[in-house]
């Protein structure tokens, strides 16, 4: 795998953009990311609409395009068409928090606040993807790969990942318990005990599943949400007043 690591732009005031690693191609999705001045995202509220739809409408993208999801901290994933209803394939799926699509008139949205969001880009079929990955949902990389190789014959050297801000292990602090059944399924790096506490590394477990997965590009952009104050975050902001932020993986160009 072909990785490369970037700080968050320190200049960057309010946003994150981002192009998919490896050897682009004209018209390519790219990748965007709101943060917390825009204001929350959450899907599915009316008071949040107008913020969503501003955010895409600024990075050039139609809102009417733009699929979204009620996030279920799962590894599942939908990969709606146009006109389909993706909130209404997760619910009957008992939920999901990734999306898949093959129209690049078309764009992929999920709201995070320390989970990661995880952009795909599979260059042999030109499918594209969104992916909300927290401790319960890391794994769901290995199910969109799996599902563009059933359905798209996609190898995995095809595939570039974005793998965008998330909590650190420097501030994700869980019960033993947690730390040693995530380490045991994503590697030693995936978790870490210091100061008699312990600590989830989502970018390191990542990382991990998608060197196994034999992923030909990736790129972390590495920043933790509980510390950098432009991002919204579920630990530093606290339950009821957290900042949802809004990933998207669509193209300026065919929205």
């Amino acid at each position: 795998m072909e990785l490369r690591r970037e700080p968050l732009p320190a200049g960057a005031a309010d946003r994150l953009e981002a192009a998919f690693p490896g050897p682009p191609a004209p018209g390519e999705p790219r990748a965007f990311l709101s943060f917390a001045s825009w204001g929350d995202m959450k899907f599915g509220e009316a008071p949040c609409a107008p913020n969503r739809e501003a955010f895409l409408r600024s990075c050039g993208l139609e809102p009417g395009g733009a699929f979204g999801l009620e996030l279920a901290h799962s590894r599942r994933i939908v990969a709606p068409g146009r006109g389909d209803d993706a909130a209404a394939m997760a619910r009957e799926l008992g939920g999901a928090d990734g999306i898949v699509l093959d129209d690049p008139g078309l764009a992929a949205t999920v709201t995070v606040a320390d989970c990661m969001p995880i952009w795909l880009l599979d260059r042999g079929s030109g499918c594209f993807g969104l992916l909300h990955s927290g401790w319960k949902g890391t794994g769901i990389l290995r199910t969109a790969v799996d599902f563009l190789a059933d359905r798209r014959g996609t190898s995995p050297r095809d595939l570039a990942v974005i793998l965008g801000p998330a909590i650190g292990s420097c501030c994700y602090g869980v019960p033993e318990a947690r730390s040693a059944a995530f380490a045991a399924e994503f590697g030693p790096t995936a978790a870490e005990g210091r100061g008699g506490g312990w600590f989830l590394d989502l970018r390191a477990a990542n990382l991990a599943l998608a060197e196994e997965l034999g992923v030909g590009y990736a790129l972390s952009i590495e920043a933790c949400t509980s510390c950098d104050r432009r991002l919204g975050s579920y630990r530093r902001q606290g339950q009821g007043a957290f900042t949802r932020m809004l990933a998207v993986c669509g193209s300026p160009a065919a929205g």
